[in-house]
């Protein structure tokens, strides 16, 4: 068998799970990053059953506080103490999760589940 057509067989292979591992099965994580005062990405869209990772890259504290800084909800609060720290919610039912940081309520994100 012909070598190149084995290595790109394998390249193929390759990519492909790695596009798979990409799009992320549920009961995977999707992470969201704290920095300069805000969430990066401020939206995301996951399915069932996926964890969802918070990472603080700022220096200070910031939380993860389901709802809206005028109707708190009470799904989730995850108190970020700093750079390098994480917080994580899993949730099971579709719908839209806004969440907002309860120290600086500028800060805002959204969580969509499928």
């Amino acid at each position: 068998m012909d070598r190149h057509l084995i290595g790109r067989t394998a390249l193929g292979l390759i990519a492909g799970a790695w596009m798979l591992g990409a799009a992320g099965p549920a009961g995977s994580d999707s992470g969201v990053t704290v920095r300069l005062f805000q969430f990066a990405p401020g939206q995301i869209e996951v399915a069932a059953g996926t964890r969802v990772v918070w990472t603080n890259q700022d220096e200070i504290t910031h939380t993860v506080t389901s709802g809206t800084p005028e109707q708190r909800d009470g799904r989730f609060e995850l108190a970020l103490a700093g750079r390098g720290t994480t917080g994580a919610v899993t949730l099971d039912t579709p719908g839209t999760y806004p969440y907002f940081c309860s120290r600086h309520q500028s800060m805002r994100g959204e969580i969509r589940v499928k």
